[in-house]
């Protein structure tokens, strides 16, 4: 039936049947990627079968083999298609956009419809952190695998979303992916916004964004401000948290993402100029600075992610799915195992250190240290904090309040290859802990 439909597209091709295939991909992208956000946050039927990382219909399964055979069918006839008709740049910046603006508008969907369960009862859960229970050294493995549950939809639209920024988006957005110095960091901070990544998932875009030639205040200013400063997380912060720690939590937010991750930039620069290597003739290194460098330079290599899309076609809008759909793929290959690793090596530093808590120094300093290394979800720092503040514990509370959301170790280390300047994010993760000391100190 297929090839019957693609000889008559080839007999009589017509500016109209292109349109009409067009619109049904979008159509059916638009209605897979309901399917996914429902089968996240169930908000569509009535009668679901629940867990706490995902529900289930068995309309589900319908809307996600109609959703999937349809984008398959419509991206094969534009492909035939496109091969007899002339299709304009315009075409394709317009179908990239939309593409775009789905993706945001299912984060939205994805982060709204929790926003307004947690208004409407007043509280939040973090669950995951229960690790299903387990407890031991078996418990980082729980931990790791509970939190990827958790995030498994931001993350795949973190992936979709780089996918797309590494294929035809920076086209269009490169001036404002481009722009350095103090702009950038605006610029970066505006972008984060509307988008209320979790600080992992925010960084699974970042490699996309600096290898097709974003500078490096907008991503740092991205990564942290997708957490700190989104509207839905500044909503609950404000309708459930007492009005000083909210502040704290918001004031926070503008120095973490506007000053804190410029004056980084800066420093790191000033850094890497007074230690410039072109100055003298590095050895080669040996032994175990040798393997060590081996290891970090095949890391490295693995965020050469430009690599994938640099000699593909992506002029029409079934060339930019082809392009998108395979980057985003590779992405995931690379990423996922990338933040499950490191999340798992965060939950065994975390178990080595002491947990006792009082409302002192000391308390501050253990909860500034553990809470920037500790890979969180978006909002998981209010219900955490709510605890410790109706313990008593409002100083610990108030420094997790600050150091949770904007990075922890497994964005570091996926920012690490992805900037390629472990000095510049050594020091990001100390000012992050410096800026959550602070925040404690306030409430001591």
């Amino acid at each position: 039936m297929l090839d019957r439909t693609l000889d008559t597209t080839r007999a009589r091709p017509t500016p109209t049947l292109y349109r009409l295939c067009l619109a049904g991909f979008i159509a059916c992208f638009a209605l897979t990627l309901l399917a996914i956000v429902d089968i996240r946050r169930g908000f569509l039927f009535t009668e679901y079968v629940r867990s706490p990382f995902a529900v289930f219909h068995p309309a589900h399964l319908v809307m996600l083999v109609g959703g999937g055979i349809g984008m398959a069918l419509c991206h094969a006839l534009l492909r035939s298609l496109e091969a007899r008709l002339p299709i304009g740049p315009a075409v394709t910046k317009v179908f990239a956009f939309v593409v775009f603006g789905l993706l945001v508008v299912d984060l939205f969907i994805y982060r709204g419809v929790p926003a307004a369960r947690a208004l409407a009862s007043s509280r939040l859960g973090a669950d995951w952190l229960q690790a299903f229970g387990v407890t031991g050294w078996w418990r980082p493995l729980a931990l790791a695998v509970s939190y990827l549950l958790t995030v498994w939809h931001a993350t795949l639209l973190g992936i979709l979303l780089a996918g797309l920024a590494l294929t035809i988006l920076p086209r269009y957005l490169q001036t404002l992916y481009a722009r350095r110095g103090f702009v950038g960091t605006l610029v970066g901070a505006l972008y984060a916004v509307p988008q209320p990544f979790c600080s992992c998932c925010a960084a699974v875009m970042a490699p996309a964004y600096t290898r097709r030639g974003s500078s490096t205040e907008f991503a740092l200013s991205f990564v942290v401000g997708a957490p700190m400063l989104n509207i839905t997380t500044l909503i609950l912060a404000f309708s459930l948290l007492p009005l000083p720690f909210a502040l704290t939590r918001a004031l926070a937010g503008i120095v973490l993402t506007l000053v804190v991750t410029y004056g980084v930039v800066r420093l790191a620069e000033r850094w890497e100029r007074r230690s410039n290597p072109r100055l003298a003739v590095p050895r080669a290194p040996r032994g175990l600075s040798a393997w060590i460098t081996r290891w970090v330079n095949a890391y490295l290599r693995m965020f050469n992610l430009d690599t994938l899309v640099r000699n593909r076609a992506m002029d029409t809008p079934a060339a930019l799915v082809s392009a998108w759909l395979y980057a985003s793929a590779r992405i995931a290959l690379v990423l996922v195992p990338t933040l499950f690793i490191w999340s798992i090596v965060t939950a065994v530093l975390i178990q080595l250190l002491p947990t006792a808590f009082g409302n002192n120094l000391p308390s501050v300093v253990l909860a500034a240290i553990t809470g920037t290394l500790l890979m969180i979800s978006t909002w998981t720092e209010i219900p955490v904090a709510l605890q410790l503040i109706q313990s008593g514990l409002t100083a610990p509370a108030a420094t997790l309040l600050v150091v949770l959301p904007p990075v922890s170790l497994p964005c570091l280390m996926v920012l690490g290859g992805a900037l390629r300047r472990g000095r510049l994010l050594a020091l990001l993760g100390l000012a992050v802990i410096g800026a959550g000391i602070g925040a404690g100190l306030l409430f001591l």
